[in-house]
This record gives structure tokens, sequence and C-alpha cells, in this order.
């Protein structure tokens, strides 16, 4: 078992003078990593990441998912959609930005998704094709 620890770094220059903050969160208990870059042909909606009962070749099990991140790569914007067993959510991504899952630490429950329920991640580009990368650790 591993520790994994992830750092938010914000940075803004003002009026001449720099603001931000740095945050590190740490997760225990952490035994896989997994990471890709894919291409997002347009018009499609693409599973990015499984979550199922078993593991599988690209699939992660169910209880196991811990932290995601998944970045847009490319310029334009993508549809990220994220599904639980009983609700889907639908969040835009502009380009060069990311979206973060941290089910470690958010276990409530909004509009019946619970973020240990989650069942698939997929994403679909807005304007024309999309790269995107994921980072996913579990337990």
């Amino acid at each position: 078992m591993a520790n994994f620890t992830y750092f938010i770094r914000e940075r803004v220059k003002l009026n001449g003078r720099e603001r931000g903050t740095t945050h590190e969160t740490t997760i225990t208990g952490i035994n896989y990593a997994d990471s890709r870059i894919m291409s997002i042909p347009s018009g499609s909606m693409t599973e990015l990441i499984n979550v199922a009962a078993l593991p599988g070749a690209g699939v992660f099990p169910s209880s196991s998912l811990q932290y995601a991140r998944i970045s847009n790569m490319s310029t334009g914007s993508i549809n990220l959609q994220i599904s639980a067993s009983t609700a889907t959510y639908n969040f835009l991504v502009s380009g060069s930005g990311s979206f973060i899952i941290n089910t470690a630490l958010a276990t409530n429950t909004f509009s019946n998704f619970t973020y240990g329920d989650i069942r698939s991640i997929k994403a679909s580009p807005i304007d024309s094709t999309a790269t995107v990368e994921y980072f996913v650790a579990t337990t």
C-alpha cells in the first residue's frame, strides 16, 4: 500500500502583485494507479473509465476508486459524463481544464448521486476531436 498525494497550486498576478494558494491532500491505502492519454472522435461519447464489480482490462473495481483526474488536453470543450447506478451528470470541461473526483474524501450523496457508486466516466468533444488524459488511483 502507498500514500497518494496531490497538490493544487493557484497563482494569479493582479496589479503587479502575485496571489494564490497551495493545497495538499494525501489519500492512504493506494494499491494501483493508472493513466492514459486518448483521442476522442467528434460526435462520439467515449468511455474513459469503467467501474464494475470485478476488475478487468480497462475496468476498475467499484469499491476501489479513490481519485480520478480527467484533463482536457485540447483547446475546445468536452462534455464529461459521470454515471452512477441511479443518476448521470454532465459537466463542461473547457480546453486545458481538468475535473477531479476524490471519492476517498467526498462520500456524500446529492440528488440520488453517491460518489462511492460511480459506474462510468465518459467524454464527448463539443467542437471537433479532443485529446483527454486521465489519472486514476484505487485501493
